[in-house]
């Protein structure tokens, strides 16, 4: 897809949030934000007629990464060769306009190690609005209006995963 000049979502929701366990000599994860940097490298090698292709990377507003995530981009040395964004659910937006604690939460399924950080969820948007005023990015996409709203929606097994920019 790149060395067509086309774009990717990769979404990095998944992965272990930082100082999880792991079972190798390192002990702890670095984390699913440590892993932009190694995208937007590969994005930067694969190009063609000088044009390389175009990263997305997300994650979701529930991963306890995400204040790391949303303060990525303040380094601007860091992952150059992608945009990121945050995918905002409908239950955080509320969580906002309430003005309530947000929980963050991530289940290691191999090891049922449960990772939980708590934030204001006010304090979360306005860290995204200060980054993206500041810094262009993070980008938001309200993700229940992706998933309902698409040209696989009438399929109920397809499922996005994250979008390219």
């Amino acid at each position: 897809t790149y060395s067509y000049g086309g774009g990717c979502g990769t979404d990095l929701s998944k992965l272990r949030p930082n100082n999880s366990k792991v079972n190798n000599s390192a002990k702890k994860t670095t984390g699913a934000v440590s892993f932009s940097d190694l995208y937007s490298m590969t994005t930067g090698l694969i190009g063609q007629k000088n044009r390389r292709g175009a990263l997305m990377l997300t994650m979701k507003i529930n991963h306890p990464d995400i204040i790391d995530f949303i303060n990525l981009k303040t380094d601007l040395n860091r992952v150059t060769k992608a945009n990121i964004s945050v995918m905002i659910t409908d239950d955080f937006m509320q969580a906002v306009k309430e003005d309530k604690e947000w929980e963050m939460k991530f289940v290691v399924e191999d090891t049922g190690e449960v990772i939980v950080r708590r934030e204001r969820a006010k304090e979360i948007i306005r860290l995204l609005a200060k980054n993206n005023w500041n810094y262009a990015e993070p980008g938001a996409l309200f993700w229940q209006r992706v998933e309902n709203w698409h040209l696989n929606s009438e399929d109920p097994t397809f499922k996005y995963d994250s979008t390219n920019p």
